[in-house]
């Protein structure tokens, strides 16, 4: 009850403009970032996550973006050179004008799947960098304010795996009797690997996969992942990618599909000399505003209006006098 009472407390005592001139600069900074980060750079896909993977090179520029410094602590080791086991615990600070803004934490060992197979004396290195690598994008998360947009869990899988040493992935494979199906393989072809949705990078980690052997289950995760899952309520990487393309073709200012139609109408209407709306009308059989008419509808009339040649004949009365 009383942990209640301390809640409302707080409650009643914030400045409820200030909570909201904050939320809109988060939501501000968010829409800066999501313009300036590019994927497959810093941050990648992975089959089956509904959220992007924030890598190092997105974190080192979002604390460039916030004007933010880091430093580096270990806080746990372990280096058994006679087993061959190495671990590190880190804790990245970030400040600003000496002021500690916020913490954030990372591990790694050399027991994680993609080192088991390497010489475990070998990566002593890169395995204290990916623990500071880690530690520095939790607390770019956690600054930023971005776990809704990214996660940073995932690095071992998919498509946007080993960010960071892209020679440890294992070889994966599959047995004969759990091979993906020639119709798996066909699918991922023609959907995935040769879709304009997909980057250059992308692309080369998937080949390597199909290369390598995929089981059915593998197969069936990637295609899941591309396609969506409706039974499920997935929605698929493919048609969360044409959104954004169709968000980027409609431009920031907001503007939709349908006004952008009726503004390239206007256009063709000016240098095709009707301005006039009567002229216009009755030279394409029309009976309302554009803006009534539907996307569709008006894309017929553009279609018209593209191809329209214009009446040039000049009439006796337009001659002028002698």
């Amino acid at each position: 009850m009383s942990n209640e009472a301390n809640s409302l407390t707080i409650i009643e005592n914030m400045d409820i403009k200030s909570v909201e001139s904050t939320t809109r600069k988060i939501n501000e900074f968010q829409s800066i970032v999501r313009k300036n980060l590019k994927e497959g750079k810093d941050f990648g896909t992975i089959p089956g996550c509904s959220k992007p993977t924030l890598l190092k090179p997105g974190a080192e520029k979002i604390l460039m973006l916030m004007g933010l410094q880091s430093t580096y602590e270990i806080l746990d080791s372990t280096r058994d050179f006679e087993t061959g086991f190495f671990q590190y615990q880190v804790r990245c600070t970030l400040t600003k004008n000496g002021m500690v803004i916020t913490q954030g934490l990372g591990s790694c060992n050399s027991r994680e799947r993609k080192y088991v197979k390497q010489d475990p004396y070998s990566v002593d290195n890169t395995i204290l960098k990916m623990a500071k690598k880690r530690s520095q994008v939790d607390a770019s998360l956690t600054v930023a304010s971005l776990s809704e947009i990214f996660t940073q869990d995932v690095e071992d899988g998919g498509i946007a795996d080993d960010d960071y040493n892209h020679n440890s992935t294992p070889k994966t494979t599959a047995k004969s009797t759990d091979k993906a199906t020639d119709k798996q393989i066909g699918l991922i072809k023609k959907q995935i690997l040769e879709s304009h949705l997909m980057n250059d990078e992308e692309k080369k980690r998937l080949e390597k996969k199909v290369n390598n052997g995929l089981s059915k289950t593998d197969a069936s995760t990637i295609i899941n992942w591309w396609l969506g899952d409706s039974k499920k309520g997935i929605e698929g990487e493919r048609n969360k990618r044409e959104k954004q393309e169709k968000a980027k073709q409609e431009g920031v200012s907001g503007k939709s599909k349908k006004d952008i139609i009726i503004e390239e109408i206007n256009t063709l209407r000016h240098e095709n000399f009707l301005d006039e709306d009567d002229a216009f009308y009755k030279a394409f059989d029309l009976n309302k505003k554009l803006e009534e008419y539907t996307e569709k509808e008006l894309t017929i009339i553009l279609r018209k209006l593209r191809s329209y040649v214009p009446d040039m004949t000049v009439s006796d009365e337009d001659l002028p006098e002698e």
